[in-house]
C-alpha cells in the first residue's frame, strides 16, 4: 500500500464521491474507485489502494456505502460512467437436471 498519493489524486477521489453521495445518496465503492482508477492511470496506483481512499473518503462525510463490484451489471447490462443502461447480457438460463 502507498501513502504518498499525489493531491490530484486525492482530490478526484473527494470529488468522485460527493458526486456519487449527492446523486445516489449512497457510494458504491468499487464503482468509484474504479472511475477515479481510469481517470488516473499516469498515477499507477492500484485499484485496491484507490478503493481504500474512497472508503476513507465516504466514511469521512459518513455517506452509506456498498461493495457491489460488477454483480449489478450481469444482471442489468452494461452501464457506462452514469451508470446509464448500455446494453444487456444475456446470460444462458440453466436448465433443471431430473
Amino acid at each position: 500500500m502507498r501513502y504518498d498519493y499525489s493531491a490530484r489524486l486525492r482530490d478526484d477521489v473527494n470529488s468522485a464521491v460527493l458526486t456519487a453521495f449527492r446523486k445516489a445518496g449512497i457510494v458504491n465503492i468499487s464503482m468509484v474507485a474504479e472511475q477515479v482508477r481510469v481517470r488516473n492511470l499516469a498515477e499507477n496506483v492500484a485499484l485496491e489502494d484507490i478503493e481504500h481512499l474512497v472508503l476513507q473518503a465516504a466514511q469521512l462525510i459518513g455517506a452509506a456505502i456498498e461493495f457491489d463490484g460488477l454483480a449489478g451489471l450481469l444482471v442489468d447490462g452494461l452501464a457506462d460512467e452514469d451508470g446509464e443502461r448500455i446494453s444487456p447480457i444475456d446470460l444462458p438460463h440453466l436448465a433443471s437436471i431430473q
